[in-house]
């Protein structure tokens, strides 16, 4: 039978398993909309690994395999992981359109700069929460072995990709010029861009 300090963890681990299923969802919902970036694609189906922990740390206190001390000492790290998952979910409801929403690729442009790029705030709180899974795992709350591996790649992926210097989206081209003296290029079509200065250029339509 679970202590008091297992009940406490309990409760927080149905907390962070109760957000993790929301963004779990959210992403499959969203997983083959237009303009989707692959990478994110591939993060929405390594998000379950991290239900999967939580549910196998549930098990385990449920159990009585986790110590008491242990426990109490899980209780701060699943209070971090629950405030992390919170604002990934958060980011996840804002940034995700709809189910078949047309406006799905100029969302998802306008928000790489969240998603995309070391430092960037998904690639931050999915480090933060693995972080706090580990810790779990030296507190004896479970086994990880793997399971995280998929997801540290995905995530590493994220940090390594800035998501385009240039995005521009709706009717027209970009040209862009990267160094030198500044050249006026002539394309045909509409709403075109020049951009003579190196740099992030981004552009999506205005709602209307």
């Amino acid at each position: 039978m679970a202590g008091v300090e297992a009940i406490a963890a309990i409760q927080l681990i149905d907390a962070c398993i109760d957000i993790a299923t929301t963004i779990i969802n959210v992403g499959r919902a969203v997983k083959d909309a237009q303009g989707l970036p692959p990478k994110l694609r591939d993060l929405c189906e390594k998000l379950p690994t991290i239900e999967e922990l939580l549910e196998r740390a549930r098990n385990n206190c449920k159990k009585g395999t986790v110590t008491e001390d242990a426990s109490k000492n899980a209780v701060p790290i699943l209070q971090q992981c629950e405030q992390a998952l919170g604002e990934l979910r958060d980011i996840f409801r804002k940034a995700c359109p709809e189910e078949g929403d047309n406006r799905s690729k100029r969302i998802w442009k306008g928000t790489r700069v969240v998603f995309f790029g070391r430092g960037s705030q998904v690639q931050k709180l999915l480090v933060s929460v693995q972080d706090n899974l580990k810790l779990l795992e030296q507190m004896q709350v479970y086994v990880i072995g793997d399971k995280l591996d998929e997801l540290q790649k995905v995530t590493e992926a994220l940090a390594c990709d800035d998501g385009g210097k240039y995005n521009h989206s709706g009717e027209g081209n970009i040209v862009a010029n990267e160094g030198g003296s500044p050249t006026n290029y002539v394309v045909g079509g509409r709403n075109n861009r020049q951009v003579n200065n190196p740099g992030v250029y981004n552009e999506v339509p205005l709602s209307t």
